[in-house]
């Protein structure tokens, strides 16, 4: 043990992790760990908190589960957890990097660190440190915390991203070290919240203390491996994309063009969400289980979420999805000469009375023309009282919408939101809504089914489909069902 030359460099935690801990490659092969070029970056930089946006198969999670390794085996008395958003993605990483790690030691280093716990997700050392991986870890005591694909955990298990917050992040206190790493997963939940609360306070300048998450993100032209030397036809659209990062800055060689235009051929729509070119472009992907998800995209490509300006010569009709204790929800829009639907303008709000809606509705000005409200708005309050008979003591009228099939109506909403322009600031959190509006998710069968999702989501996006509904109303045609018949005769199709 003393004559072993590479022993007086142990002391040094950069030298141990760039040469003492061995991984499985791509090709399965064992290789000494050597940072790449992203793991490099964060270990040069790490904060005590971390989020990290990325692009798939970077090694993040490879790194993170080296460098909690090495904190556990150098540092007595250290509890560090790792979590998957699966029991099988948290068993293999803890079999294949975090054990494979360890029993890989060189062999006259192992036994310095004797095990006192070994099980199919725990290592727990004789010195008093131990690391272990799981889907919550409510109940442990870390110092060192990585969450792994925090925004799938957000999008299919929101309860569980729940408990994650709640419980596994308030188990590290202040000083001490968190890492939340994801690709990323539409443009709600924690890990959205937290990487855009992030990258805000980097645009402003804003100074980071210990306990604010510093934003790293990691785009696929990083990866030096995301090249090819095969020249690929570029189309003209490709063309135009590329000439977009470049005058943001991002100039990519023909080699990387070629790689990204290929790679788009299997991961098609999918390939924003994996292989993101900037964080914007990372969130606005399209995601699987969200209703609208591809047309939003189109929506935000087109230019069609742009600043709308009020059009004092038309009628601004309104579209409701009734709540008081709920959520209440109104889109604002006119239908311009063009026979284009321009929304104007979104208003939602819990515990907001109807005297206050009114209020709300003449402060902002418009010159109202249609009220479209849902079925409910005919049905009975406990005082034996309907929405429809409150509104008329203040004034207000509508027209009232007959039942309809939710899936037809979110497929309604599908074919006419190509007609639709948004203003980006006052329809910022209707467009959210809309984003983020899914399909139920069935743990049983692990896959969506074909039911909405009632969440924070399902307000704004249930008054989208009653305006889509309602625009045979406004147009002064006949029934939901003569709505594409009418529609095709305002715009001269």
């Amino acid at each position: 043990m003393k004559d072993h030359p590479e022993l007086k460099r142990l002391a040094s935690q950069s030298w141990r992790i760039s040469h003492l801990y061995s991984i499985k490659n791509e090709l399965g092969k064992k290789v000494v760990f050597k940072p790449n070029p992203t793991q490099r970056i964060l270990l040069d930089n790490f904060h005590n908190c971390n989020i990290i946006l990325k692009a798939r198969q970077l090694g993040c999670t490879t790194l993170l589960c080296i460098y909690f390794l090495d904190q556990v085996l150098w540092t007595d008395n250290i509890q560090a957890g790792i979590i998957a958003h699966t029991l099988d993605d948290a068993q293999n990483i803890f079999v294949d990097k975090i054990k494979f790690a360890f029993d890989h030691l060189h062999p006259a280093i192992k036994p310095l660190f004797r095990t006192v716990g070994d099980s199919a997700k725990e290592l727990s050392f004789s010195h008093g440190s131990l690391i272990r991986v799981g889907t919550s870890l409510r109940s442990s005591t870390l110092q060192f915390l990585h969450i792994s694909e925090m925004g799938k955990i957000c999008a299919k298990y929101p309860e569980k991203a729940r408990e994650i917050v709640t419980g596994a992040l308030n188990t590290v206190h202040k000083g001490q070290f968190i890492t939340i790493e994801s690709t990323a997963e539409g443009r709600e939940g924690t890990f959205y919240d937290m990487t855009n609360l992030a990258l805000e306070k980097i645009r402003n300048g804003e100074h980071f203390g210990e306990m604010d998450f510093y934003p790293f993100f990691f785009p696929w032209y990083d990866h030096p491996a995301y090249m090819l030397d095969e020249q690929q036809s570029l189309s003209q659209e490709k063309v135009e994309y590329f000439d977009k990062l470049e005058l943001q800055g991002i100039k990519l060689t023909f080699p990387q063009k070629w790689w990204y235009v290929k790679k788009e051929e299997t991961q098609r729509e999918d390939m924003l969400r994996e292989f993101p070119s900037t964080p914007e472009e990372a969130f606005m992907a399209s995601q699987e289980g969200n209703w609208y998800s591809t047309q939003i995209k189109e929506l935000y490509e087109s230019g069609h979420v742009t600043q709308i300006s009020y059009d004092r010569a038309l009628p601004v009709h309104t579209a409701w999805d009734l709540g008081q204790a709920d959520a209440q929800s109104i889109w604002f829009f006119q239908i311009d000469r063009a026979g284009e639907i321009k929304i104007i303008d979104y208003f939602e709000k819990s515990d907001f009375s109807l005297d206050r809606t009114v209020e709300m509705l003449t402060q902002k000005g418009y010159a109202y023309g249609t009220h479209i409200w849902p079925s409910d708005a005919k049905a009975r309050d406990r005082a034996g009282i309907t929405f429809e008979q409150q509104a008329k003591e203040f004034n207000l009228h509508g027209v009232i919408l007959e039942q309809h099939s939710i899936l037809d109506g979110i497929n309604l909403v599908r074919t006419t939101m190509p007609r639709m322009w948004f203003d980006k600031n006052k329809c910022n959190d209707g467009l959210l809504a809309l984003s983020n509006y899914k399909k139920e998710w069935n743990t049983r069968i692990g896959g969506f089914t074909s039911k909405p999702r009632h969440d924070d989501a399902s307000h704004g996006a249930d008054a989208m489909r009653y305006l889509c509904s309602g625009l045979s109303k406004v147009l002064g045609t006949g029934t939901m069902e003569d709505d594409a018949k009418a529609l095709r005769a305002y715009w001269g199709g």
